[in-house]
């Protein structure tokens, strides 16, 4: 086996999730809009700039103060539980991984890679997902946003991530060797806090904005070179 593992992010890097978070968001806001004092609605580019990287209490929480409001932890929860209710409703629209998902897969699995997720996502909408695309066995282990105090852009997700793949494979993986594979800024910095490389998947933004938080860029993980990818990794 190699000495490397190779950690997914999950929205955006495995499933196409995005929208549909943005959505159950700007739903969720809408609803409890009375208690809340006004209506709210999340703008694409400000989901994408400002809150995407965000487990969803946090995003929230910023979401309500950057609009000059003062929530109650009540409130927030509130909120998270609508958008969680709204995303389980809409997780079946769902069929396929992302492009180049699975080849990456079966191509880390041919050469024992080992790999596992990191997410600021719920653990019922991940396996729920990883189970419908048929994959889920292949992620030895996957830390959640219940997992950690702390969500994305901290490191303690990716190092908490590292550290139950080191224990699964016997401390024989080490992170000068290993990947994360990110589409965030903020998810990034996580990794890069932990102490790994990251891959960014620029997923049609100008791949020179994306070299400036990545180590490594690809358009979409179906574009990706493995023979290369496993230069990176040092495999022979």
């Amino acid at each position: 086996m190699s000495k490397a593992c190779v950690i997914f992010d999950f929205d955006g890097v495995i499933a196409d999730t995005e929208s549909l978070h943005l959505a159950a968001y700007n739903h969720a806001l809408k609803i409890l809009a009375p208690q809340i004092g006004r209506e709210l609605q999340i703008a694409p580019r400000e989901y994408f700039s400002n809150y995407i990287v965000y487990g969803n209490f946090e995003a929230f929480r910023n979401m309500l103060h950057d609009a000059g409001l003062s929530p109650t932890t009540g409130l927030i929860e509130k909120l998270c539980e609508e958008k969680d209710r709204i995303m389980d409703a809409h997780l079946g629209e769902l069929a396929a991984p992302l492009p180049g998902v699975k080849r990456l897969l079966d191509h880390l699995k041919e050469t024992r890679i080992p790999c596992g997720i990191c997410s600021g996502a719920r653990r019922a909408e991940i396996t729920t997902l990883l189970r419908a695309f048929g994959i889920l066995e292949r992620f030895a282990e996957i830390v959640t946003i219940e997992d950690v105090r702390m969500c994305k852009p901290d490191p303690e997700g990716y190092a908490l991530a590292f550290e139950k793949l080191w224990r699964h494979f016997d401390a024989e993986i080490e992170k000068e060797f290993s990947l994360v594979i990110e589409d965030t800024a903020g998810g990034a910095a996580a990794a890069h806090g932990a102490g790994l490389r990251v891959l960014g998947v620029a997923a049609g933004r100008d791949q020179k904005s994306i070299r400036a938080w990545a180590d490594y860029v690809v358009e979409d993980l179906s574009q990706l070179d493995l023979a290369e990818f496993d230069r990176w990794l040092s495999v022979r």
